[in-house]
């Protein structure tokens, strides 16, 4: 897996970006830098002096990066960085009117065998969040395991796989084990079969909520929407998805693919006004390419610095081409 990574500059100022493509929405890190590469001339152009401005760029820029939300996500994030660093205050600032909070995250213990789970519990049994990756067996051994070993808040990720699965029964069981919500049980085609009644814990949508207008489709069988910026097409929509999942009485969750700081910030940024966050993305990489708001144990503390508060390490972006906004 390959990520792109964006700088635009202007007066000196450099505004950073990231995308994650993913395979499963036809994204590859090739096809997406073509779409950036497309969007150079328009950049170029570009007048930014306000937030207005960043929402009417990312309408402007759809036509030219469609159908790459990976590509949108990109430039958005770098748009947002340049005009909180132009300012001198934070993206938080500019989305919210207010300083950044900490945010606790989720932190993800994937499919694992015995000992495997043994260790990963073990790193993570002092955060407050675990969210479990389930199985198409529908076992809950992981998820009865690392309840005996730690008093974090669960979570389960069945990742669509239960489509012919007890739900009522696994969400019972779910329930005694005090976990707060299933995530995605069952892949989108199923979702006319779920209501709100399928299972006794709330079900938060992910492949089934990939963009703006998706989260009105989940409100009558979701009780919650996990916003992911790549997705969606960056920070510019993921703020409305909060907003309207607000609005609809939804909860929602910032998460994250394999992302370094830079994705992980701007999500950041997004989860000030959701009800979870899932930003662990970054603490699983070996070679970071920022640095940004920092991860300690499940817990993410902003930087103090202006933009998404990215510092680049090393010589990652001399290497790397930039436009000129």
């Amino acid at each position: 897996m390959r990520n792109v990574f964006v700088r635009i500059e202007r007066d000196g100022i450099p505004g950073y970006g990231e995308a994650s493509p993913i395979n499963y929405y036809a994204e590859t890190w090739e096809s997406v830098m073509a779409k950036i590469e497309g969007a150079r001339d328009y950049l170029a152009t570009l007048d930014l002096q306000s937030v207005a401005d960043i929402e009417g760029a990312w309408i402007d820029l759809w036509p030219r990066l469609a159908p790459s939300r990976a590509a949108q996500c990109a430039l958005d994030l770098a748009l947002w960085d340049w005009l909180g660093r132009r300012r001198g205050v934070s993206v938080c600032e500019l989305a919210w009117n207010a300083k950044a909070r900490p945010v606790t995250t989720f932190c993800t213990i994937g499919l694992s065998d015995q000992e495997e789970l043994i260790a990963k519990v073990a790193e993570a049994r002092d955060f407050p969040r675990i969210k479990i990756k389930a199985s198409r067996d529908a076992s809950l051994d992981a998820v009865r395991y690392a309840r005996a070993q730690t008093k974090a808040l669960l979570a389960v990720d069945a990742n669509c796989a239960w489509e012919t699965a007890d739900l009522l029964a696994l969400s019972e069981e779910l329930a005694r084990l005090g976990v707060a919500f299933i995530e995605q049980p069952v892949p989108p085609a199923g979702d006319a079969e779920l209501s709100k009644a399928s299972a006794r814990l709330p079900l938060m949508a992910d492949e089934s909520c990939v963009t703006e207008e998706d989260v009105d489709r989940a409100a009558g069988r979701y009780a919650g929407c996990n916003i992911k910026l790549v997705k969606c097409g960056g920070i510019t929509p993921a703020l409305r998805m909060a907003r309207r999942c607000r609005a609809l009485g939804l909860q929602s969750m910032v998460g994250c693919m394999l992302e370094s700081s830079a994705l992980i910030s701007a999500g950041a940024v997004v989860a000030q006004g959701a009800d979870y966050a899932d930003l662990d993305g970054a603490w699983l990489l070996s070679d970071d390419p920022f640095e940004g708001w920092v991860f300690e144990r499940g817990i993410l503390q902003p930087p103090t610095s202006p933009g998404l508060g990215l510092t680049p390490r090393g010589d990652w972006f001399p290497a790397i081409g930039s436009a000129d906004l």
